[in-house]
């Protein structure tokens, strides 16, 4: 991971894997269980993609997103019959319409945003919320580092979704983190 991390931070987004807290606290309270249609952006090495096949029903269509190619092959060898799409997650849609899925319940992201341009977050987010059936939950994380896209990036998500809740500051994780349960 921390050789991803050293060739391309954007398309690795972290040194070191998140937490089993985290992983646990990203996928509670957002309606997994209960889910028709799952996309996962940003996998890595699956940590929340465990918790998610873990909680999903079995007739869920379940996807995931990863933009580094080494990243989605290292995923597929861990996670047999794992349906991963290699490219950004600005795409979305015609990744869904080839699955002929309409919408998703739920999305959970591992996108490092704090690294991303504003205008890459903006893409991605509004690609994210086009996705979301009304009342759908998108949770991603943000580490508790100020920096200025982190910043950015938390007022768009606020500007953008009906519903922004906060998970507490899991300590636990490094660096440490928390979540954002977003409701369209």
């Amino acid at each position: 991971m921390l050789l991803h991390y050293i060739k391309n931070p954007k398309r690795t987004g972290a040194v070191c894997s998140s937490s089993k807290r985290l992983s646990n606290i990203i996928t509670e309270n957002i309606g997994i269980e209960n889910a028709s249609n799952i996309i996962e952006i940003g996998p890595g090495l699956g940590v929340f993609t465990k918790y998610i096949l873990s909680k999903k029903q079995k007739d869920c269509v379940f996807f995931a997103v990863e933009i580094n190619e080494n990243l989605a092959k290292n995923l597929c060898r861990k996670i047999k019959d794992i349906d991963v799409e290699v490219g950004s997650a600005e795409f979305l849609e015609s990744m869904m319409k080839k699955r002929n899925m309409q919408y998703a319940d739920v999305i959970v992201s591992g996108i490092p945003w704090a690294l991303l341009s504003r205008v890459e977050q903006d893409r991605i987010l509004q690609s994210i919320y086009k996705a979301l059936k009304p009342g759908g939950y998108f949770a991603t994380f943000a580490y508790v580092i100020p920096t200025l896209h982190a910043k950015n990036f938390k007022k768009k998500i606020f500007y953008t979704f009906n519903s922004v809740k906060t998970s507490n500051v899991i300590w636990s994780n490094i660096p440490p983190a928390f979540v954002y349960y977003c409701k369209k």
